[in-house]
């Protein structure tokens, strides 16, 4: 059993990730770090399935990997050696396309944006300094352009045997501190499109293709760093352009979506 909801998210709090790094130019020293204004779609599905991080996921970084400075690192865990991938986000995806319980997410699109300026600072000035040794990777000296609220992000929820409340509240990444309260409305699934339309809401572009779509052609909103090795289009989010996209209404409010055809009884 499928059910697709419209999900309204209620920013409470500061949300802060880095889409955008450039150098600062109008302040002294450090970076400037800029909190896009879409969601990737993972850090979505870890929130509704209530986790966090990937199990395999280490501190203090996540990504130990891709910093080539730290390989000869003391500190290095043992599981630092484990590569990116998004093995929760993997069988979520597997267990929807065969039916069994799970859920999945789409990118989120902004609503209402709020942003606001932070200056972070883990070090000291003066003549003589002592510190001890900070978390590897700490951010020592950074500028961030972070949301916090009122902002409010739409996305659409597929679920497969999974019956979800009306209002809920995630929390998407350890690192990105940003709890929603979430507001959910079914949606019912209508025709599909016979034409080549673009999707109303940004995609996830391996995903999609995974779904059995063939992109026509696509228009990029977000490209994140993490790229999981022999799936660089899992770090895209765009609108694509495809066909036999499904419609889908939740009272005034329609969307075209890619979805699994299996599940709405449909072959493509």
């Amino acid at each position: 059993m499928m059910k697709v909801y419209v999900a309204e998210l209620e920013l409470h709090g500061v949300l802060l990730f880095t889409t955008e790094q450039r150098p600062s130019l109008a302040s002294e020293g450090g970076a400037m770090m800029t909190t896009g204004h879409y969601i990737h779609n993972y850090p979505l599905i870890y929130g509704f399935a209530n986790r966090a991080i990937e199990s395999y996921a280490v501190i203090p970084s996540l990504h130990f990997l891709s910093y080539r400075d730290l390989e000869k690192s003391k500190f290095k865990p043992k599981l630092a050696k484990e590569p990116l991938h998004y093995g929760f986000v993997e069988e979520q995806i597997k267990k929807l396309l065969e039916g069994r319980e799970a859920i999945y997410a789409y990118p989120a699109f902004p609503v209402k944006i709020t942003p606001k300026k932070f200056f972070m600072q883990a070090k000291g000035y003066g003549y003589v300094e002592f510190r001890g040794a900070l978390k590897t990777v700490y951010p020592r000296l950074e500028h961030y352009i972070a949301l916090v609220p009122p902002t409010k992000f739409k996305t659409i929820i597929v679920t497969s045997n999974i019956v979800l409340p009306r209002t809920l509240y995630i929390r998407i990444g350890m690192k990105r501190m940003g709890l929603f309260k979430v507001y959910l409305r079914e949606a019912e699934i209508h025709e599909q499109t016979t034409k080549y339309p673009w999707t109303s809401i940004p995609v996830n572009l391996h995903d999609t293709e995974l779904f059995g779509y063939e992109i026509m052609d696509a228009m990029k909103v977000l490209e994140t760093r993490s790229k999981p090795l022999k799936k660089p289009l899992a770090s895209i989010i765009g609108y694509v352009r495809t066909t036999k996209l499904y419609l889908v209404k939740a009272g005034k409010e329609e969307y075209r979506i890619p979805l699994p055809a299996r599940l709405v009884g449909e072959k493509k």
